[in-house]
């Protein structure tokens, strides 16, 4: 039990050092604010992108129909592509922020900063949501998808031989007799 308190101690303590560290950057003022708006904006956005992309069925938590599988085979890489191209601007715009400081100065570099912080939240919201659509989705149709999931339910099923790790439910017996 002291072993677990002190582990707890000691990652609070490096977290406070790294946050200390951080609020002594001029651009402190723009990763505050998006930690906090980053996280609402990718709930409202992974919303639309489902309805937009008529995945409304990851919500309700059934099987996926016909339909909703057609339009995963095209999304999918329309989706990593979003991914791919939110993430480069993200970084871009948070490159931007660092280098003109969106700090608590009315001056054209700050305000310059400021409006690079808007597109690296808007950007990194959208990266979020779209990655957290991408995950579900492909564990809605594939437990075994993306490539990387599969390959750790597959170890996990090596290291402890519990067919529930690879995602394959074990067949009814009711649904399997015949009458």
């Amino acid at each position: 039990m002291v072993e677990v308190l002190v582990i707890f101690g000691l990652v609070g303590w490096l977290f406070l050092t790294f946050l200390e560290s951080l609020s002594r950057l001029p651009f402190f003022p723009a990763i505050a604010i998006a930690t906090v708006i980053c996280p609402v904006l990718s709930r409202r956005d992974y919303l639309n992108l489902s309805r937009a992309w008529r995945l409304r069925g990851i919500s309700s938590k059934r099987d996926p129909i016909p339909p909703e599988r057609f339009y995963w085979l095209g999304q999918k890489p329309r989706l990593r592509r979003v991914i791919c191209f939110s993430g480069i601007l993200t970084s871009l715009a948070w490159g931007n922020v660092v280098i003109l400081p969106a700090s608590c100065d009315v001056n054209p570099a700050s305000i310059a900063g400021w409006l690079n912080a808007l597109v690296g939240i808007l950007t990194l919201s959208r990266v979020m949501s779209a990655a957290t659509l991408f995950f579900t989705a492909s564990q809605w149709f594939d437990s075994m998808s993306p490539r990387f999931v599969g390959l750790l339910r597959r170890a996990m099923y090596k290291l402890s031989d519990n067919y529930e790790y690879l995602g394959t439910k074990r067949p009814d017996p009711e649904k399997e007799e015949v009458y």
